[in-house]
């Protein structure tokens, strides 16, 4: 049995940890709830973004633009977003395992992938599974800032309108509930498999049942389908770093609650130990004070 002196240092180290899991806890706790309040704040632009999109596809004279257009240069290209900061279960190897997935896939096709990546943890992962990036985008911390999202957006964009990209799409945490996160990829371009999501997570009915030859238009739909598409794409890019953040702060609650519980377990198991230790040396102590080697005789 460890000594008390021994316990007693364990003891304390454990409580440390435990606050320290505690208090990540409640840190992930309250960034899941604001990222959740301006997830909630954007169901009404996506929805719009929806609607847009989907009379964009439905005019009777399909419009004709490169970024509703399939290529064919035998280039595609993954967005892999994940954390920056460990500690959160599985969250980074299940993003990984699709990734992987998805450059088996496109390989037996025929196509040349390149990954691009976020999130350290993430980026560490990807290289020790022999998918070094082509590009890591080191410097975004959670969230991109504005620039950022129209630099990123902006060069998928230019590179498959140019004919060298097949496709584009982004890899990363879904969130559906509290209790329900998937690892998936988001089709981005071609455009028409971003709208087809968009469509099918629309929350609205209308304007199913219009068509964009049912509107007058100004600009016409064939000057303004650039700036709209690329503010779909965008988007659709902020939304995947949005939700991906969010699923990694539940991820994070999830792990340092049950590491908590953990702890809190072993301080019980380390206090009951230690009384048992103390309450055998006390015992002991005793023992050789009521309980001599010699017997004294009285003369």
């Amino acid at each position: 049995m460890a000594s008390e002196r021994q316990i007693l240092s364990r003891l304390r180290a454990i409580t440390n940890i435990c606050r320290i899991t505690r208090t990540m806890e409640m840190m992930s706790t309250a960034k899941y709830k604001a990222y959740r309040e301006k997830l909630s704040d954007t169901v009404d632009f996506y929805d719009a973004l929806a609607q847009a999109a989907y009379l964009l596809i439905s005019s009777n004279e399909p419009l004709n633009h490169p970024l509703l257009n399939e290529n064919s240069s035998g280039r595609t290209a993954l967005l892999a977003i994940g954390s920056d900061r460990g500690l959160c279960g599985s969250f980074n190897n299940r993003v990984c395992r699709i990734v992987e997935g998805n450059i088996s896939s496109l390989k037996e096709r025929g196509k040349k992938v390149d990954v691009y990546a976020t999130g350290a943890r993430l980026i560490h992962v990807l290289n020790s599974h022999n998918m070094k990036p082509a590009k890591a985008y080191t410097e975004i911390q959670e969230m991109p800032t504005d620039l950022q999202l129209d630099e990123i957006s902006q060069y998928f964009c230019d590179e498959y309108m140019a004919g060298r990209l097949d496709f584009f799409g982004i890899v990363y945490m879904r969130f559906y509930s509290v209790t329900s996160q998937q690892a998936q990829t988001l089709t981005v371009l071609p455009l028409t498999e971003l709208i087809d999501d968009l469509a099918t997570r629309s929350k609205v009915i209308w304007p199913w049942d219009y068509t964009i030859d049912d509107f007058f238009l100004s600009p016409s739909a064939g000057s303004a389908i650039e700036d709209l598409a690329k503010m779909i794409i965008r988007s659709a890019i902020q939304n995947c770093f949005m939700e991906t953040v969010l699923s990694e702060h539940i991820a994070r609650m999830i792990a340092m609650r049950s590491a908590t519980e953990n702890a809190n377990d072993m301080i019980r198991q380390l206090k009951g130990d230690y009384n048992r230790a103390r309450q055998t040396h006390i015992t002991a102590e005793l023992l050789d004070i009521i309980g001599p080697t010699g017997v004294v005789h009285d003369e």
